[in-house]
């Protein structure tokens, strides 16, 4: 949970400054696809997720290869 609070807060900053230096950039959190399946998909999570609208690209680390693109 400490690893996404981090994350979130970190992600959250940056979006904010990219608001006001590159509005036309997308900001996308970069998570490993089986802690995306896991995870991720807590009720409480995906309430977190949907509230701040959180983008996500989630990668094969084992291949180091994009699994999928994940827009909110």
């Amino acid at each position: 949970m400490n690893d996404f609070q981090n994350a979130l807060g970190q992600y959250l900053l940056y979006r904010d400054f990219l608001q006001f230096s590159h509005k036309d950039y997308q900001l996308y959190l970069a998570v490993k696809t089986s802690i995306f399946d896991t995870f991720f998909q807590r009720k409480s999570i995906q309430a977190v997720i949907k509230h701040h609208q959180v983008n996500f690209v989630t990668f094969n680390d084992k291949k180091e290869e994009i699994t999928s693109w994940i827009k909110s």
